[in-house]
């Protein structure tokens, strides 16, 4: 049987997931890692992209979709710091094209040195990002 190691993926404002696995993948800054039980310490920042979490190696992982953030692990827990993360399975696509529609009209009304616009834009493509990975 093999070891499981702790993975916490963790936001600003909640605990999103907290549990064990076999393998934990992520976005590093360099692409794609992976982590096993025991593995070697590691620390980056993360990009845009999915974390995965499988339970065991035969089953299907969790997705969490995470927009930067950093991850450090020790060989025995993984922690994943997010700026925004979410469980792909609980996105709404419909609530995500809403959030999208909002977004790009409060950008079309505001300046383009106002600078709500670099939040507003961040948040277009983080829906943007959402929709596509549901639609896959």
């Amino acid at each position: 049987m093999a070891e499981l190691m702790i993975c916490d993926i963790v936001t600003p404002d909640q605990m999103l997931f907290s549990g064990e696995a076999e393998f934990i993948s992520a976005p590093a800054e360099k692409g794609e890692v992976g982590f096993m039980y025991l593995c070697a310490p590691f620390m980056s920042t993360l990009q845009r992209g999915l974390v995965r979490v499988k339970a065991t190696m035969t089953s299907d992982p969790k997705c969490f979709a995470v927009d930067g953030g950093y991850i450090e692990v020790d060989g025995y827990k993984v922690v994943v710091l997010a700026s925004h993360a979410i469980d792909l399975a609980k996105v709404d696509v419909d609530v995500s094209k809403e959030r999208l529609a909002q977004n790009q009209k409060r950008l079309s009304e505001l300046s383009s040195d106002d600078p709500r616009a670099v939040f507003t834009r961040q948040e277009i493509e983080w829906q943007q990002y959402l929709i596509k990975m549901k639609q896959r």
